[in-house]
């Protein structure tokens, strides 16, 4: 193989993976307990998961809401027109270019004295690629 081709094919190799790399899905990332009350997301509010009694991928509660993506904890604030989910929380959350919307199902998986779980889809938006996520939606005090 001459240098041209192999200098050829590996300029070729780096424009696709930097395109596949832009196509990506918004990864969210579990959280803890521990990057909840750092956020001040205690108490009543709801959490999404991708899986009834799985990881916690994102929460909210009031005016605040939080995820991790890249390794690192993003706040939410509601997004201008969210209306509200659930009495203490909101259905739209956005953070400079991340955008998150709740679809609550209303389909009721489990149901407590404190809490309700229920399907919901989980719209993530950033820098122009957009993810729909299906989950549990577990909400109460």
């Amino acid at each position: 193989m001459s240098g041209r081709l192999a200098l050829r094919i590996i300029a070729t190799c780096a424009v696709v993976a930097t395109a596949d790399a832009a196509r990506r899905p918004v990864a969210l990332q579990a959280t803890t307990m521990a990057d909840w009350r750092a956020a001040g997301l205690d108490g009543t509010g709801c959490y999404w998961s991708p899986r009834q009694g799985g990881p916690i991928h994102f929460v909210a509660a009031g005016a605040k809401a939080m995820t991790r993506i890249d390794g690192r904890v993003v706040i939410l604030k509601p997004r201008r027109g969210a209306r509200g989910l659930f009495p203490f929380t909101y259905d739209a959350w956005q953070s400079g270019d991340l955008t998150i919307r709740l679809v609550d199902s209303a389909r009721i998986q489990t149901m407590g004295y404190e809490t309700v779980t229920t399907e919901a889809l989980l719209i993530v938006s950033r820098a122009g690629t957009t993810s729909r996520l299906r989950g549990s939606l577990i909400c109460g005090s």
